[in-house]
């Protein structure tokens, strides 16, 4: 293993050790209990923090920039000599991604300087109730589920190094709702029908080929807002540039289902594992924090929209009153 990967792999695990922080008594981190999220500010002060994600995400307070194009690399074409490998924390399901050629990355966008993809994750709901799973939401409402793609900043050799600088701007991770659909998202089957590879926790296995991310991300990212905020696992560090994308990954429920069918949390002490699910910290309070969007819905304020009923009455008036004025009030 070259000194390249070695620094990946460093880094990989750093921030998988910065999401299994103990808890208070020494107990894990979890999303129940006495160690679920409320709890998550007794053993990391971090996470009481001003600037803690997710949080709630409103159009209407929300304000307009001009943002230039994102520059995706690595997202259509994934580099040859890239290895992607599917990993359970414990607490999420990982796609580790290890490329000696940082040929995963993303430029523009507001963002400043490019940021290398280290992994990308998913926070889901559960199987008995599918209405809920995301951590951001938008306009208070839930989604299913949602996937973050974090990258850390070139000014940093590796995302360790990233992650201990820090600094507000160390991470860019970008956030996409999952949205359910009548059919499958083909883009996704590799995850899918390898997810018994990754079970358990400490469970994983390498990919025997790299798949395009373009084959299962919305085609338009053009519509998105950004703000300033943590990661949103203990410990919670501030250091994350959040974008968090209107447009939806698209997934069946035979996918989503199948994999929260197929993977369980870390097992308590002399307990069997559960099945991972639910894996998902509530908003946090904005506080101070502005948030802006990078469009404008059609309408203006994007909270009222004429509805084909409403066309169609508005035409039959505008018909009458040219025939009858005096009918029209």
């Amino acid at each position: 293993m070259d000194a390249s990967t070695w620094c990946w792999l460093a880094g990989v695990l750093l921030l998988q050790a910065a999401q299994s922080i103990e808890g208070a008594g020494g107990a894990g981190w979890s999303y129940g209990g006495n160690t679920g999220p409320g709890y998550w500010a007794n053993a990391n002060n971090t996470c009481g923090g001003n600037s803690q994600s997710p949080i709630n995400v409103q159009y209407s307070t929300a304000k307009n920039q001009t943002y230039a194009t994102f520059n995706f690399q690595g997202y259509g074409t994934a580099p040859t000599n890239a290895t992607m490998s599917l990993y359970n924390t414990g607490h999420a399901i990982n796609v580790n991604l290890d490329s000696a050629s940082r040929g995963f990355s993303v430029s523009g966008g507001g963002l400043t300087g490019t940021y290398y993809a280290a992994q990308f994750h998913f926070h889901w709901g559960g199987a008995s109730d599918l209405t809920v799973g995301s951590e951001h939401t938008l306009e208070s409402k839930a989604y299913p589920g949602e996937v973050h793609f974090v990258h850390y900043s070139e000014d940093y050799p590796n995302i360790s190094a990233a992650v201990a600088s820090g600094s507000p701007t160390a991470l860019a991770v970008l956030g996409f709702f999952l949205e359910l659909d009548d059919s499958d998202n083909a883009g996704l089957n590799s995850i899918v029908s390898n997810i018994g590879n990754a079970a358990y926790a400490g469970n994983g296995s390498d990919f025997t080929q790299t798949f395009p991310f373009d084959g299962f991300l919305p085609a338009d990212r053009s519509r998105f807002y950004r703000y300033s905020g943590s990661l949103t696992t203990p410990g919670c560090n501030e250091i994350v540039v959040w974008t968090v994308f209107e447009d939806t990954i698209k997934i069946s429920r035979s996918q989503l289902t199948t994999l929260l069918g197929a993977t369980y949390y870390v097992a308590e002490a002399g307990q069997q594992p559960v099945a991972l699910a639910n894996n998902f910290r509530p908003v946090q309070n904005l506080n101070s924090r502005e948030v802006t969007r990078s469009f404008e819905r059609s309408g203006g304020s994007g909270t009222w929209r004429i509805s084909p009923a409403w066309q169609v009455i508005g035409l039959g008036v505008l018909i009458a009153a040219s025939f009858c004025p005096q009918c029209v009030p």
